[in-house]
């Protein structure tokens, strides 16, 4: 978790204040790391003074921006789960799960960046993966931590985890749980 990595990076003496503009992952948040501040906002409109920090991170926010295009190619775990969302909750609900492959083309990340005023962005590809105790679980933690915990009803819940059950079987190891792979871009800058 970044926000784990920040705590051990600033030590006793820094502080770490998180953001999200959804309350349900807020919640989430503070139970699994009671130490940082969390905050309710929206990145579009920052509830800081400028310059209030010395690093800014981002993990897993920017696609979540508007107009965005999702290339969900790289994460073939997902792209499944998104075709039986559409399927058996509806594309709003896919629409929701696809949000975080929507940045997958790292030239037009880097135009993105650049175009925000942010010169000299570096953009690398992590290819990695990504490991779930099982197929239900990770249908729970991803339904449960989003927008779609309000979305869904407890029926199209268990609908999506029981399709996904069949269709994400390749992904599931001898311990039972799932392994997928999990690409991601990385994006450096500096302060100018």
């Amino acid at each position: 978790m970044l926000t784990r990595e920040a705590l051990r990076r600033v030590g006793q003496e820094g502080q770490v204040v998180g953001l999200d503009l959804n309350e349900g992952m807020l919640a989430v948040a503070a139970r699994t790391e009671p130490n940082v501040e969390w905050r309710l906002g929206d990145a579009a409109s920052l509830p800081f003074e400028d310059a209030s920090f010395d690093v800014v991170v981002s993990q897993f926010a920017l696609m979540y921006f508007p107009d965005r295009v999702a290339p969900i190619d790289h994460a073939r775990g997902y792209e499944i789960l998104v075709d039986i969302a559409v399927r058996q909750c509806g594309r709003e609900a896919a629409d929701v799960l696809a949000a975080p492959f929507v940045l997958g083309d790292p030239t037009e990340l880097g135009k993105l960046y650049a175009g925000s005023g942010i010169p000299g962005a570096k953009v690398t590809l992590h290819e990695g993966s990504i490991r779930f105790p099982s197929v239900t679980e990770f249908i729970r933690i991803e339904v449960k931590g989003s927008p779609l915990a309000d979305m869904l009803s407890d029926d199209a819940m268990q609908a999506l985890a029981a399709e996904s059950e069949d269709a994400l079987v390749e992904f599931v190891v001898p311990s039972g749980e799932i392994v997928m792979p999990m690409d991601a871009h990385i994006v450096t800058a500096g302060k100018g």
